[in-house]
């Protein structure tokens, strides 16, 4: 007991004060792809890429309205590098997506619009550098962002490295309806990315300190 009480101290430490939270180490699998804690789950929505369908317009068959210089690619490229799969052997067999397309061209980034606003995101990372970026914005307004470096230091870019290339799960940045995803060279890397709402840091926090009231009433009563 006293292990479990030291396990939420600490998670309430990472939750006070109540900022941006970064979990890299809890995912899911699906064959070699990495995939969110959260997929499937009632409210949660995945986008895979792997319906997307070029077409005059730009891509058809996604779950969002997408704008920007990006694109959907399947492969590595010499300016693309699928993101490492689980067996750290083989890469991400289908299609995911990449910004920018074109480094000629500005914006370097692309958009995402939900229809809908979120708590969190996750997103396997590929081949994660520091010059990527990811910003949160709910109502047009920024609310959070977050780069390479918050993901792991050094964001070399390594292609086939662990740290540079898992699931990152985003929470508590507040509510957003929108993102942004920027990368000044080629290539940020990215696919199964999943939306959702979870409790806010402030209902973990409760929780957190319920947890412990219950640990040390066991105790107590132990004695």
């Amino acid at each position: 007991m006293l292990y479990c009480c030291s396990l939420v101290f600490q998670a309430l430490q990472t939750l006070i004060p109540l900022t941006m939270i970064i979990v890299q180490n809890d995912y899911r699998t699906n064959g070699n792809e990495f995939i969110s804690p959260y997929d499937g789950n009632t409210g949660f929505v995945t986008e895979t890429f792997n319906n997307a369908v070029p077409s005059s317009g730009g891509w058809t068959g996604l779950l969002w309205n997408w704008s920007g210089n990006g694109t959907i690619v399947s492969g590595t490229t010499g300016i693309n590098a699928a993101p490492m799969g689980v067996d750290h052997v083989n890469r991400d067999a289908t299609q995911y997506g990449t910004v920018p397309q074109d480094i000629s061209t500005t914006p370097l980034s692309a958009d995402a619009s939900l229809g809908a606003k979120y708590n969190y995101l996750g997103l396997w990372w590929g081949s994660v550098d520091e010059y990527n970026k990811l910003q949160f914005f709910n109502n047009g307004v920024l609310v959070a962002t977050v780069n390479g470096l918050d993901v792991n230091n050094p964001a070399n870019g390594n292609q086939t490295a662990y740290a540079t290339n898992k699931y990152v799960n985003i929470l508590g940045v507040g509510w957003f309806d929108s993102f942004k995803i920027t990368s000044t060279n080629y290539a940020f890397e990215f696919d199964n990315i999943t939306v959702g709402v979870v409790p806010e840091p402030t209902s973990l926090l409760l929780l957190g300190l319920g947890l412990m009231g219950i640990a040390g009433i066991r105790r107590k009563f132990k004695k």
